[in-house]
């Protein structure tokens, strides 16, 4: 990234938006931020524009002096929501990456950058998955986001600029209260409880490892309409976090594991009280499926073309993550 470079960043609010604003502030480069409330923002000497996504008189000024664009607006995948739509995932994954695309089109921006998700390949696997899989995602919300992939190379083909898909595992790192929070949450609480042997493999990444690779695609010729999976380098084991967490924690293990079958026979009376009540229950087969399936990817494509290698993992981040739930 050249000095003096004009960069926007859409979802700036969000949790690996405000750690890229952080790392972009310490560069030389000037930053532009698209944000819904300027208040919960957080940081200074920033160029704010004040709207969302549709606002298109607003992003016509935000993108006019942008070289790049980091988009990271989304609508994201919650199963603790019942009222999530197929309309919400696409008017806002879908037609609001593409109104975005549009301001685009004719202004200085080089270089498109989409944050996606691995959910645009599959939900589970088990077998390693690369770039090379063909995607075929069972969510809406992992629909919407291959749609949005496509939208964004065609328009970097049709239009002259570089664009660029980053998909996302699991991003766990302090400032995200998602999955991994609400283990650690669990762990200390004693609440949380391995089912079955705990050796279900999973692919996370530390947002810090997804900054870097953020930037690393930029500028890079070999970037250019390419899609990129972007990981730890390293799988996880369910009892791996969950070893990790209660030493970090200094918890006592519990001195039991849920049988696969009783999990099952609770999980599906959370489907039908969740039905009942209609509203998803604290466990429920997504949530087992979620605790008990692998999904193994690789991220061997952005190391081999752009020579990325992820500096952070579980081992050496795992105590920032846990010292800011401790402190919030």
């Amino acid at each position: 990234m050249t000095n003096n470079c004009n960069v926007l960043v859409t979802g700036a609010n969000g949790f690996i938006g405000q750690h890229l604003i952080k790392k972009l502030k310490s560069l030389d480069v000037n930053v532009s931020v698209l944000v819904r409330d300027r208040n919960k923002l957080g940081f200074d000497d920033v160029n704010i524009f004040e709207g969302d996504i549709f606002n298109n008189e607003i992003l016509r000024y935000a993108v006019e002096r942008a070289d790049i664009v980091f988009h990271l607006v989304s609508k994201t995948h919650d199963f603790s929501c019942s009222h999530n739509s197929i309309d919400d995932y696409f008017k806002i994954n879908v037609e609001g990456t593409r109104n975005l695309l549009n301001a685009c089109i004719g202004s200085n921006v080089k270089h498109f950058v989409y944050f996606s998700s691995v959910k645009a390949m599959a939900e589970d696997s088990k077998d390693v998955l690369d770039e090379s899989f063909p995607p075929n995602p069972t969510t809406v919300y992992g629909k919407s986001k291959l749609a949005a992939e496509k939208i964004v190379a065609e328009y970097g083909e049709r239009h002259g600029f570089k664009t660029t898909a980053l998909r996302l595992p699991l991003v766990y790192g302090p400032g995200n209260k998602g999955n991994i929070y609400r283990m650690i949450k669990a762990i200390d609480r004693g609440l949380f409880i391995i089912i079955g042997n705990g050796e279900n493999r999973r692919s996370m990444v530390y947002v810090e490892n997804v900054v870097d690779a953020a930037l690393a695609v930029v500028d890079r010729q070999e970037a250019t309409n390419e899609v990129y999976i972007v990981t730890d380098g390293m799988d996880y084991t369910v009892k791996d976090l969950y070893e990790t967490i209660v030493k970090e924690l200094r918890r006592k293990p519990m001195p039991f594991c849920m049988p696969m079958n009783l999990a099952k026979i609770v999980s599906w009376l959370g489907d039908v009280a969740g039905n009942f009540v209609k509203k998803p229950l604290p466990f429920n087969s997504n949530v087992l499926n979620k605790l008990t399936a692998s999904y193994v990817l690789s991220s061997g494509k952005i190391q081999k073309n752009l020579g990325f290698s992820p500096r952070y993992n579980l081992y050496n981040k795992i105590d920032e993550t846990i010292n800011w739930y401790l402190e919030n």
